[in-house]
């Protein structure tokens, strides 16, 4: 109120006040009159008339009076918003839960400007939709994105490798390992496997695991120790000695002529030690020789001691999709460890090879913590950081990572990961080494246990997590289910082959999280 009226109305009421006590049979004074004072009384007017036509359109409605605020207080008016995404390019992966818009899960995408690396880790329990992710935004996508995926299939459905059907729908052929020599074979001395990782026509610096330090490694996890230097330059000199014999007629060199070169060496194989170790570095093979021919007679028995089957040769130029199923192997023992060691070494050095031509292409592992451990999990470790000379970029699977030592190569695995993508867990200790791994912020524990089935909380590189609700199209539905041998059927006994257009023109999308499609409607 201004001051100036606020004067006058004090002084009308100390009038007011003085003729009522001075005369209290006087009349009190009517609004707008003068007082027996003189002073003008400023009580409420008279309110004036009203107009029916100005009624008509609210002109007498009260008006609220304002109130004082501070900034505070009008925060709340300033509603937050969510920036849209300049970026468009790359493989969509879902529904942000806040913003509802399409988010984009790309490894190949967010590298230079989000992340400095390509490799994925996919941490979850079982259950909760990791297999449906990895097989629709990291397989499936992928291909219409004409890029090429390489797939190590550990996890058995109804006598096949889980993704056997899938494979099938897309009219790529399942190379199945088998112990005993009734499946494929990879040679562990294969000549696409360099004898140090080097390569004509690669690009300088891009060197992975050789045939050396890949035999090295199988030893070390086979002997249950680290040779010593005596037997590694045993095991150099016999591979050098066992290549040339097979270039000299024309075959390829397998683990069992190495054992027995170990075992029973020419006479002048000590040569290059000099004359006066020429004779006893003739010893110094005998135990890797001895665990050679054990590993080619039992462990690894028709699995690396053969010629690579055809098959498996021409698989990277057959079909965009390979599928190597390790379903029927054991997961005691090396077996298991050593072919997936030996395929991720065999196809880093194929695309080292052809590195020049710029191919990006994925590789997936379904249940990480098999190629995680000992000496060949080094090897593995050591092939993912050239995942950018290479253009490869590794997808791993895992669950219970507080069950992984802290130094072990699984969690340096994991922890080196650009993108990660975070599927619920149950166990709070599960949760908690998660948060400790990626730095997320506190309280994110109660969250990744509260994450319902097909929910993810996803960092990519340095960008704030985001939580998504990943959605899948009718074919993805069928393609993606890992339910067959509980319910008693298979979706893709009637479904027939799969083209990319199918991926592309699905019009209907599902979020399986809420069991509705991304229209709205029931599924």
């Amino acid at each position: 109120m201004p001051k100036r009226l606020h004067n006058r109305m004090m002084r009308a009421r100390r009038a007011e006040k003085h003729s009522a006590h001075s005369d209290p049979t006087a009349p009190a004074a009517s609004s707008g009159t003068l007082a027996s004072t003189g002073t003008l009384m400023t009580g409420r007017r008279r309110p004036p008339r009203r107009h029916r036509s100005l009624d008509r359109y609210g002109w007498y409605e009260p008006r609220p009076e304002g109130a004082w605020t501070t900034t505070r207080q009008a925060e709340a008016w300033n509603v937050a918003t969510s920036r849209r995404r300049s970026r468009h390019d790359g493989v969509l992966a879902g529904l942000n839960t806040i913003s509802q818009e399409l988010e984009i899960v790309d490894a190949f995408a967010a590298y230079g400007n989000e992340t400095s690396g390509i490799n994925v880790v996919v941490i979850g329990d079982i259950g909760n939709g990791k297999s449906s992710w990895i097989k629709t935004v990291c397989v499936l996508r992928q291909l219409v994105a004409n890029r090429q995926v390489v797939i190590l299939d550990k996890k058995p459905q109804a006598g096949v490798g889980e993704y056997t059907p899938l494979a099938a729908a897309l009219g790529a052929e399942s190379i199945r390992f088998r112990v005993g020599g009734s499946g494929a074979c990879l040679n562990l001395l294969d000549p696409a496997i360099s004898a140090h990782g080097d390569h004509t026509g690669g690009i300088d610096g891009v060197v992975p695991a050789g045939q050396e330090a890949l035999v090295v490694a199988v030893l070390t996890d086979a002997m249950g120790r680290e040779l010593d230097e005596r037997e590694k330059a045993a095991v150099g000199a016999g591979l050098f000695a066992v290549t040339a014999d097979a270039h000299t007629t024309g075959r390829d060199p397998v683990i069992r002529d190495l054992a027995m070169r170990l075992l029973d060496p020419d006479a002048g194989d000590g040569a290059g030690f000099g004359p006066r170790w020429s004779e006893r570095a003739l010893e110094w093979g005998v135990e890797p020789g001895l665990a050679l021919l054990r590993l080619a007679d039992r462990d690894l028995c028709g699995l690396v001691d053969a010629p690579t089957s055809p098959a498996v040769r021409a698989a990277l130029d057959n079909h965009p999709l390979v599928h190597f199923d390790l379903s029927a192997l054991p997961t005691e023992g090396p077996a298991l460890r050593v072919v997936m060691t030996t395929a991720n070494t065999w196809l880093a050095n194929k695309l080292a090879a052809r590195s020049s031509r710029y191919q990006q292409t994925i590789l997936v592992v379904e249940e990480g913590w098999h190629i995680a451990a000992g000496s060949t999990g080094e090897v593995f470790r050591g092939n993912a950081k050239l995942s950018r000379g290479l253009g490869l970029s590794t997808v791993a699977a895992f669950h219970h990572p507080a069950d992984q030592p802290p130094d072990s190569p699984a969690q340096a695995l994991m922890s080196e990961a650009s993108i990660v993508v975070l599927f619920g867990q149950a166990r709070f200790d599960d949760a908690a080494e998660t948060v400790r791994l990626y730095r997320l912020p506190p309280g994110t524990e109660d969250t990744l246990m509260r994450l319902g089935r097909g929910q993810a909380l996803v960092k990519i590189g340095s960008r704030d997590p985001f939580l998504i609700n990943h959605i899948r199209s009718p074919q993805e539905v069928l393609l993606t289910d890992t339910d067959a041998a509980i319910t008693g059927r298979h979706h893709t006994d009637t479904t027939p082959p799969l083209r990319a257009a199918d991926l592309i023109d699905a019009p209907r999308t599902e979020d399986f999280t809420t069991g509705t499609n991304a229209a709205g409607e029931p599924s």
